[in-house]
């Protein structure tokens, strides 16, 4: 009676123990092989026409946690007209070492981003967020979703008080959503849609989206992936595009497709008479009265 007492007593304690001590080894294993990994990265391909770069790296988060921070981040993909570059003061990733594939992400301080239209010319833009976060969840080795949110995202050609975008990938295509509060768009792009935006929302799908798979398990380049997907007729179907300016509302939807430039092309259709988003080249143009 007594062996059994003392083996209920401590048989519960020892148990955990052993398994917080497989939890530490487990997170020290982990975090090595991703420190490895980070280091090796730096400077380079992470996927195919992908290139990151950092100034410092930090891993935390012990025991079940890895929390990544790194310092002065730059991320450059290869694009038709030449590369497109985001670049954040701080970058963190925080990921369970368990259960689900799945990384919440955050940035912060000065971030910029350029690209080069067709003509060559370099753009950029630079802007200040006052939270910058997103998440990505991955299945069976592929991005299944992926999900951001900037508040009171300050540039100067372009603010928003709250700018969104969703992805979701599925057996039956790739689902998008846009959506931007408050905004005020100076110039570039979308000009024709400001100065003052009350608000943009876009619910979009590709098709033919079995061609971007390995993009998706970061086994090709974005610019050979949109590229064999736009030769094979990829379209975006805009189920939806409300846009609410002036007082005035609006809705489009239609087709679009990408140019050998990789940008945008094509007309959206409006529900009144005459109204349409014309995107052509590297700019938007709106015609006819935006009023239903």
């Amino acid at each position: 009676m007594r062996y059994s007492s003392r083996f209920f007593l401590y048989a519960p304690f020892a148990a955990l123990l052993i398994l917080a001590a497989l939890a530490m080894i487990h997170w020290w294993i982990v975090a090595a092989t991703l420190s490895k990994r980070l280091d090796a990265a730096n400077g380079h391909e992470i996927m195919p026409g992908v290139v990151l770069r950092f100034s410092d790296r930090k891993i935390g988060g012990f025991p079940f946690r890895l929390d990544t921070v790194l310092k002065n981040v730059r991320l450059s993909v290869n694009d038709v007209a030449g590369p497109v570059s985001w670049s954040s003061e701080d970058f963190a990733m925080h990921a369970l070492t368990y259960g689900r594939d799945q990384a919440i992400l955050e940035a912060a301080g000065k971030q910029t981003l350029s690209w080069r239209d067709a003509m060559g010319k370099e753009h950029r833009f630079d802007f200040l967020p006052g939270s910058f976060r997103a998440s990505a969840s991955l299945h069976d080795g592929r991005l299944e979703r992926f999900d951001s949110e900037i508040r009171d995202l300050d540039g100067d050609d372009f603010r928003s008080g709250n700018a969104q975008l969703h992805f979701r990938s599925h057996g039956g295509g790739i689902d998008v959503y846009l959506k931007f509060d408050d905004a005020h768009i100076a110039s570039g792009y979308a000009a024709a849609l400001g100065p003052a935006v009350e608000s943009l929302t876009a619910s979009a799908s590709l098709d033919h989206s079995l061609i971007l798979t390995k993009l998706l398990q970061g086994k090709d380049a974005p610019e050979n992936a949109l590229e064999e997907w736009r030769q094979n007729g990829g379209k975006i179907t805009v189920s939806d595009l409300a846009l609410k300016r002036n007082v005035q509302d609006a809705r489009f939807s239609g087709a679009l497709s990408l140019d050998s430039a990789h940008d945008l092309s094509g007309t959206l259709s409006g529900n009144s008479a005459g109204s349409s988003l014309r995107f052509t080249g590297n700019r938007i143009g709106i015609s006819g009265s935006p009023r239903p």
